[in-house]
């Protein structure tokens, strides 16, 4: 018997409809029928024909594992398709470096700021202290009471270039500490905005693996699908609810797609090809583990 007759008398066996395998797997119809015919040919891929009757003979109450080897002659062969595996560490790496760069081009123009005033000062008081010294050379005193004016006289400049010597470090000091305090400002700010925190609380295995992460500091939730090859996905919330995409096979040609989950406590994700999809909430990545090409995430949120 081929294994999409057997699968069909599963089925019909335990009296369930196309339309209600289809609910449970959410596996389309048309895809359903052409594995009960042995039509092989009409689904996405390789990955996903293995990926699709191991999930139809869940359902029906076969043991997916001895179904697939006891018609292994009958499927295709498990030949890997290419697939771009290298997208999200280049990607990591240029985010990296991006952020490295763009703080240093933040703080330089203030640190140069600071260099050019030290250098001023030191260029006027270079150039004040030689025009005293040289106007002391040049006017020698002639008698006492020219002495004694040249005297008066000299004592107020210097009492003057101390002054403004005195104002200049000041003036620095005080910008220097308004700069501090608005940088300070700036980093409570930072530090009074809730974290999000993820963290993997199961690693999957089988054929099939799911990985469970919980998330938390979030209140509200963006999730984030980025397609870098391809791959099938389904995405449920919660686990078994609504679909919030159409299951279906999409591309590296595919748009990301963002959606609101804050009204959610449980994400649900199922892909043919792990590689091919990047996960994010909030920015952090949900990692699939292994080398399987067919995963499962369940996002918890508390």
């Amino acid at each position: 018997m081929e294994i999409g007759s057997r699968l069909r008398e599963a089925r019909e066996a335990k009296e369930l409809t196309l339309e209600e395998v289809q609910s449970t797997t959410k596996i389309q119809k048309r895809y359903l029928q052409a594995i009960e015919n042995n039509e092989f040919g009409i689904l996405p891929g390789k990955f996903y024909t293995r990926a699709f009757i191991r999930e139809y003979a869940s359902a029906v109450g076969l043991n997916p594992e001895q179904v697939m080897e006891e018609h292994s002659s009958e499927l295709p062969t498990t030949e890997e398709e290419p697939v771009v595996t290298y997208s999200r560490v280049q990607k990591a790496k240029s985010e990296s470096s991006s952020n490295k760069a763009g703080g240093f081009a933040k703080s330089f123009p203030r640190i140069l700021s600071i260099l050019l005033l030290v250098i001023v000062a030191i260029v006027a008081y270079y150039f004040i202290t030689e025009g005293t010294d040289s106007n002391e050379g040049a006017n020698e005193p002639k008698n006492e009471d020219q002495v004694a004016v040249r005297t008066n006289t000299e004592s107020q400049e210097n009492t003057s270039e101390g002054d403004q010597s005195q104002d200049q470090p000041a003036n620095e000091s005080a910008d220097d500490n308004q700069e501090k305090d608005q940088t300070e400002d700036k980093k409570e700010t930072i530090d009074e905005e809730p974290a999000i925190e993820v963290s993997q609380v199961e690693t999957g295995s089988g054929s099939f693996p799911m990985h469970t992460y919980e998330v938390t500091g979030a209140e509200e939730r963006e999730l984030t699908l980025e397609f870098t090859g391809k791959t099938y996905v389904a995405v449920q919330a919660p686990q078994g609810g609504e679909n919030l995409i159409p299951p279906d096979v999409y591309t590296s040609d595919d748009k990301t797609m963002n959606m609101d989950i804050s009204e959610y406590e449980q994400v649900y994700i199922k892909t043919g090809s792990a590689p091919g999809l990047t996960v994010k909430v909030n920015n952090k990545t949900m990692e699939f583990q292994g080398d399987k090409l067919t995963q499962k995430l369940l996002i918890n949120f508390k």
